[in-house]
């Protein structure tokens, strides 16, 4: 048997009609490449961390049980067994050291499965909406969005985890006929995918159920019975369980209480507080890049006394854009609603979007585009199926106009030349070398400025020449221990005149009022206010100031000094 002939025996083995497959699938991959090729992500999240991980586990610096991470079980041991593929194939003057190069390498795993979720999102949509051109308005809302168009080129697990997800789906609802092949193959693939990201378990009702509702003919649709939903639903629970236990057993857990501890430590200690409020514009980043835009809202709705921001302010500042997210997912329920295919697709997107949603406001956190993802695909197809209609409709082109303006909104925090992240990185960054000396630490106010980031900024120069190995941040109000962040800054200044490294504090620290830079808002957390932080950062002697307003000055290691950085540690 030749290898076309084995090929087509496989394809004909898992249900996909081979012959259904369009030539157009190349303007999908063309869209994906391209806009990868001319954006940088504006972040890279958790990569560093993973990175780091995985190479002190290969310095046997640390435990290989630290790689098997509940909320990303198959991510860190992919990188483990793929790094002598990724120090082999990527070259030193593209990544310089070990955790840069198998940054690279999950990157280069997350760009390959955007591509391929692309196309098969495009052709499937394409048999939904039975029109070629029309297509590729889910796959430029998949491409373009703020959410895909960022992790698809991170080192994170969240666009590997959404194309088995997705690959899942097209194989289940393309089927030629329901079998145990297209029922247990499918489930697999959903199980695969919550295990790159757990959340992604909140789909799998809705997935297993999908072929009913999506499929795109009558009899492939009345042929998918109950029973097999359930089937696949047993199945694709069964994946996650072995894989959760696996990873269990790995991870060196022996007790239920350790086990809960394990699966709890996945939140990553994060507790945002008035969630509900949070979600209003949080939703909107799966799309939208806003920036530091939500920041005005709270402080609009928290009436931050440092920063006041009026309505019409924040109408012209931030308020136009969750507006217009919002408009647009009101153009879909009502071109759902208006056809009969549209409203068997709505379905499903209400199966994985309700507990999606309810996850990310009661459990997890609704400000990252990430816990919108399990419904992404939903959203995306329901379009499609929604698409024919006798006429053009005012929701079509309200589709229409908010693709257009996609590009104009995340273009500033994706395009390299002029994202004003990367500018302000690299004037801080400039300007702290310029007093400090190589190797010495710095300390920021708050987790999300420009200079914290630097050293998980894996494309840039700033990371190759004189990256800032030593720093931590201030005050972060949204991790579950926000209020010990005294305490801990004074171990970290602590731990590095122990050293002999100096310490340099960024002089917003000791200012009576917030710098706007800072994106600070009074009340975020009821339980920070800023007259606590220049409290702390005034109470030390300080030896140095890079000059300037907003420059750094160094902490000097006296014996006072640390006297004071000892009471704050041990302090409760």
């Amino acid at each position: 048997m030749s290898l076309i002939q084995k090929i087509a025996t496989l394809v004909r083995a898992i249900g996909v009609r081979s012959a259904y497959l369009s030539p157009w699938w190349l303007a999908p991959a063309f869209l994906f490449l391209v806009s990868v090729a001319v954006t940088q992500p504006a972040t890279t999240g958790d990569t560093f961390v993973y990175c780091s991980s995985v190479v002190e586990v290969l310095r046997h610096a640390a435990p290989s049980s630290i790689l098997w991470e509940p909320g990303h079980i198959l991510w860190r041991p992919l990188a483990y067994f793929c790094s002598p593929l990724f120090f082999g194939l990527i070259p030193d003057r593209l990544a310089w050291t070990p955790a840069l190069k198998i940054g690279y390498g999950l990157t280069a795993v997350n760009l390959i499965c955007g591509m391929l979720a692309t196309v098969l999102i495009y052709d499937l949509s394409r048999r939904l909406a039975r029109n070629e051109a029309a297509a590729m308005i889910p796959a430029m809302l998949f491409v373009w969005g703020n959410g895909v168009l960022n992790y698809s080129q991170a080192g994170t697990s969240y666009v590997a985890g959404m194309f088995f997800l997705i690959a899942g789906l097209w194989w289940q609802i393309t089927a030629r006929r329901s079998s145990g092949m297209t029922v247990v193959g499918p489930a697999v693939f959903f199980g695969i995918a919550a295990l790159f990201w757990l959340p992604y378990v909140l789909a799998v009702p809705a997935a297993c159920c999908a072929r009913r509702f999506l499929a795109t003919k009558e009899e492939a649709r009345r042929c998918v019975s109950w029973r097999q939903v359930f089937l696949a639903a047993l199945t694709a629970g069964a994946t996650i369980a072995s894989g959760l236990g696996l990873a269990t057993i790995r991870a060196g857990i022996r007790s239920f209480p350790q086990w809960v501890a394990w699966l709890v430590s996945a939140g990553h200690e994060m507790r945002q507080t008035r969630r509900a409020i949070r979600a209003i514009p949080g939703c909107s980043r799966l799309f939208l890049d806003l920036g530091s835009d939500g920041i005005y809202l709270k402080r609009f709705l928290f009436h931050d006394p440092y920063h006041p921001v009026s309505i019409l302010g924040l109408i012209a500042h931030s308020g136009w854009k969750p507006a217009l997210f919002y408009a647009f997912i009101g153009a879909v329920l009502l071109l759902a609603w208006r056809s009969e295919s549209g409203r068997r697709a709505l379905v499903t997107l209400v199966l994985a979007g309700a507990p999606t949603l309810a996850a990310a406001i009661f459990v997890f956190e609704p400000s990252s585009p990430e816990r919108l993802f399990p419904l992404l695909p939903f959203l995306l197809w329901t379009i499609a199926a929604a698409w024919q209609t006798p006429k053009p409709m005012a929701a079509q082109w309200m589709l229409c106009l908010f693709i257009a303006l996609l590009p104009v909104v995340n273009g500033p925090a994706f395009l390299t030349g002029i994202s004003g992240w990367r500018q302000e990185a690299a004037r801080r960054a400039a300007e702290f070398h310029t007093a400090a000396a190589r190797g010495d630490a710095l300390v920021g106010i708050v987790i999300t400025e420009p200079i914290i980031d630097v050293p998980a900024e894996l494309y840039g120069s700033l990371n190759r020449d004189g990256a800032i190995l030593h720093r931590t941040w201030a005050v972060d109000v949204i991790n579950a221990h926000a209020t010990q962040w005294p305490s801990r800054v004074a171990q970290f200044m602590l731990s590095n005149c122990t050293e002999g490294r100096a310490t340099w504090v960024e002089k917003a620290g000791l200012a009576s009022t917030p710098a706007d830079r800072l994106v600070w808002v009074e009340g975020d957390n009821p339980q920070i206010h800023w007259g606590d932080v220049p409290a702390f950062f005034r109470t030390f002697e300080y030896d140095r100031d890079s000059g300037g307003k907003d420059g750094f000055v160094r902490i000097a290691c006296s014996a006072s000094n640390k006297e004071r950085l000892r009471n704050f540690t041990s302090a409760k």
